[in-house]
């Protein structure tokens, strides 16, 4: 684990420097970087006995909650002290409960409770998540199979649809906002889209306060798409190349631009063609790379225009890859020995399927027997009138 000492945000990604303000990153362990806590062990807001510390981020610490009535498991979510008394912070912490309270999916978290606590304390109260990071899992398992990347793609891409038919642009789609939860099914994993703590409702233009200033550039540099990183306004086909990227990711695992600063990463999300996903996993198909290409296209209008979108091209993808990978392995097999060959179809059928199978084709070629049989007799029928009238010419004339 490494985390940023300015912003305190915490990585588990293989990179140097902070994303968000250029810092170093240090590697610490979980106690210390979760340390002591006055919170833990408290009844929260009379409702939620905060019993661990689970994460924290440069805005919010989350803790893990259970309800005193129903027992049941939350997340608490609580804006730093530092930052409650900043008009901004509260309003982009408010908005980010908002955003996720408005889109009802079964892979969009759930925020049941918002507000502000009696000392001051500014928390939002989520449904407790057992699993890991979409980011921890690349890490772990490497290069996903491809069923595996097309079932997360689906249900982020469903996801997405849902917040997008809300007006919400998530802004900030990454694997470290994507959860994880274990099934029955190996590889067959539920997901849950997190933290719409910068997402932007689009028809929520009567702020006279607005949360971001024009062509400020927020959000995380590996999957920002390049209207964002040129600091553009955004539609929901942004969301859409940031989860081109999660699926490159997927695919191959690496994200398409790496190394080098923030302000690198941007230039070349804003200006260079990435690299072929084949060139990192050989075996992917030309199909499967140029649907995702399609998904990193730089005008939104030659992206697929919704998540679901992306994730039927990328199945049918997958699928047409599979029948012509098998017709490829039929065409290299062997021909099958004289000895080993299969009866011939005739025998493989019953005794009354040979019968009627027979009488059908005598029943076709009767017809033909008929018409031959007729042609026969017509010509010979002209040749004898010839013969004959040649003997009766030949006589008259000698």
């Amino acid at each position: 684990m490494k985390a940023c000492s300015q912003c305190r945000r915490t990585y588990t990604a293989d990179i140097a420097f902070c994303p968000y303000d250029g810092k170093a990153l240090s590697v610490v362990s979980d106690e210390e970087e979760l340390g002591e806590d006055p919170l833990v062990g408290r009844v929260f807001i009379d409702r939620y006995h905060l019993t661990a510390r689970i994460g924290e981020g440069g805005m919010c610490t989350v803790y893990r909650g259970t309800h005193v009535l129903t027992r049941k498991l939350w997340a608490v979510k609580i804006l730093h002290a530092e930052l409650a008394a900043q008009r901004r912070a509260v309003k982009r912490f408010q908005k980010e409960a908002q955003a996720a309270s408005r889109i009802d999916h079964a892979n969009v978290i759930q925020v049941t409770d918002f507000g502000t606590s009696e000392e001051g304390y500014v928390y939002l109260v989520m449904e407790y998540l057992e699993g890991s990071t979409l980011k921890r899992a690349i890490q772990t398992d490497g290069p996903f199979t491809l069923d595996r990347a097309v079932h997360i793609v689906r249900q982020i891409g469903e996801a997405l649809d849902a917040a997008h038919a809300q007006s919400v642009i998530h802004r900030d789609l990454k694997p470290e906002n994507i959860m994880l939860l274990p099934t029955d099914e190996a590889e067959r994993e539920r997901v849950k889209v997190l933290d719409f703590g910068i997402a932007k409702v689009q028809e929520d233009t009567g702020d006279s306060a607005p949360l971001t200033a024009q062509n400020m550039v927020m959000g995380t540099p590996q999957y920002m798409s390049p209207e964002q990183a040129k600091g553009l306004e955004l539609d929901a086909r942004s969301d859409i190349y940031s989860l081109g990227v999660i699926a490159y990711e997927m695919l191959t695992g690496k994200t398409p631009f790496q190394g080098g600063s923030s302000k690198i990463i941007l230039n070349k999300h804003a200006n260079e063609i990435p690299p072929s996903p084949r060139r990192l996993r050989p075996e992917l198909s030309a199909h499967v790379e140029r649907v995702v290409m399609r998904a990193l296209e730089k005008s939104p209008l030659r992206r697929p225009q919704s998540g679901s979108e992306f994730a039927r091209e990328l199945e049918l993808a997958v699928r047409l890859a599979a029948t012509m990978s098998k017709r490829e392995a039929e065409r290299s097999l062997p021909p099958p020995d004289a000895a080993s060959a299969p009866p011939p179809l005739a025998l493989e059928r019953s005794p009354a399927d040979v019968i009627m199978a027979s009488q059908t084709v005598l029943a076709r070629e009767q017809p033909r027997r008929r018409a031959t049989w007729r042609t026969v007799v017509i010509v010979a029928f002209v040749i004898a009138c010839a013969f004959i009238g040649g003997m009766i010419w030949w006589s008259l004339r000698s």
